[in-house]
């Protein structure tokens, strides 16, 4: 039996040791946002957040009702696609961070990105090869702060800058963010793939007729 890989950082400590993230470029202060949070800003995911991604995949399987660990995430390829390698072609993604962080750090907060699976090792909200899949969790502590709205709003607005035709993702039927998806444009494909009973899956279409192209 191999040994645990030990986590030395405390509940819900999310900055990356050593990495001062304060030169990771800003380029706007989050939108929409309630007022409890006036230092919070977004930036683009860099190679150097792959840590906290991994927390992310962590908050959002645990969520979903799985015993996991961050070691079990980086184990377990149908949860290490999420995260792992990032920079490939296609990936795409937002963190938001808090400017208040100790030295002068931002302090990850929350993230959303889109990532291309392909059908031989496809994601849980897996449409076709050609439609990235979202992903997208809040820290505990800060959630119900808008900073999930505003991460999610900005995303759509950089994929569709970048050409992205659709994005597709996972939900399960009762969550209650349902709503927010929705708002956003995202609508349910009961054809899809990965579609299921305990997860549907919702389509951003960004361009019309994108997946017959």
């Amino acid at each position: 039996m191999s040994t645990p890989v030990t986590d030395t950082r405390r509940p819900g400590e999310y900055a990356l040791p050593g990495v001062d993230c304060v030169r990771a470029p800003i380029f706007g202060n989050v939108p929409g946002m309630t007022g409890r949070e006036p230092h919070i800003a977004v930036r683009e995911i860099t190679a150097q957040d792959g840590d906290f991604l991994v927390d992310m995949v962590l908050e959002i399987a645990t969520a979903n009702g799985e015993n996991v660990t961050r070691r079990g995430v980086l184990t377990a390829p149908r949860l290490a696609r999420y995260a792992t390698g990032w920079g490939r072609p296609g990936d795409l993604g937002l963190v938001a961070v808090d400017l208040d962080g100790p030295r002068g750090l931002q302090i990850p907060v929350g993230a959303a990105w889109i990532r291309h699976y392909a059908s031989t090792e496809p994601g849980k909200g897996f449409v076709d090869s050609r439609v990235p899949e979202l992903s997208i969790s809040i820290v505990p502590g800060r959630r119900r702060m808008g900073i999930g709205r505003a991460l999610l709003a900005a995303l759509i607005a950089k994929a569709r800058e970048s050409g992205v035709r659709a994005i597709s993702m996972a939900l399960a039927p009762d969550n209650p963010a349902r709503p927010l998806y929705e708002e956003a444009g995202f609508t349910e494909d009961p054809d899809a793939p990965s579609a299921s009973e305990d997860s549907i899956t919702l389509v951003l279409e960004l361009l019309s007729s994108s997946r017959s192209a």
